[in-house]
Parts: C-alpha cells; sequence; structure tokens
C-alpha cells in the first residue's frame, strides 16, 4: 500500500525586530515609536527581514521535522522542504499508520 501526504503550512511573517509596545512611565508618555525615515524601518527592509525571519523559521522547522523522523525511527521515506509559501512534506511509507503518526506529530510541531 502507497500513502503520500502533501500539506504546505505557512508560517506566520513576522518582522523579527518588532518589538512589544514600550512601556509607559509614570507621566503617561511613551519612548518615539521608529518612522518611516529610519533606513532600517523602510519598507523594503522589512519585507526583508520577515523574509529571512521566515526562511529561517521553515528551515528550523523543516531540520526538527528530518531529526524526529530519525529519532522515532520512521519506516519509509521522508522529503521535506520548503515551497513558495510555506513547507512541503512527502510521505511514501507502506504502513498507513506510520504515515499518520508522522503526519499528526508534524502537525503538532507546527500549531505549538
Amino acid at each position: 500500500m502507497w500513502r503520500n501526504f502533501t500539506h504546505c503550512g505557512v508560517l506566520p511573517e513576522v518582522d523579527p525586530l518588532a518589538s512589544p509596545p514600550a512601556p509607559r512611565d509614570a507621566a503617561g508618555a511613551t519612548a518615539e515609536p521608529a518612522t518611516a525615515a529610519d533606513p532600517d524601518m523602510s519598507a523594503e527592509a522589512v519585507r526583508a527581514r520577515i523574509e529571512a525571519a521566515r526562511i529561517k523559521a521553515e528551515n528550523e522547522l523543516i531540520d526538527h521535522i528530518r531529526s524526529h523522523s530519525d529519532a522515532i525511527g520512521f519506516p519509509g521515506e521522508l522529503g521535506v522542504s520548503r515551497a513558495v509559501n510555506g513547507i512541503c512534506l512527502r510521505v511514501l511509507t507502506t504502513r498507513g499508520n506510520g504515515a499518520f503518526d508522522l503526519i499528526k506529530d508534524v502537525s503538532d510541531f507546527v500549531v505549538a
């Protein structure tokens, strides 16, 4: 029996330099936020940082999935790669339960 499952998951796009709101001082004022005139806050720079952070997160998730597959002794072939907007998981096995267990574990990684 051949099982093939493909799932593309999109990780959230978050600017890695964005920080939580600054705490208010006793008078209720906050620090001045960065403006669009700042070179590292331009739209292009923010997009580049977001893309770099997304690629890094996807690569870390791919490494985690591969190491988990090795750790559980997955009885089949596994392919994990980055896609246009997310990652692609390809599973080929003769045991449906093995494929289902791996897919369930991976979905827990993505949701967590």
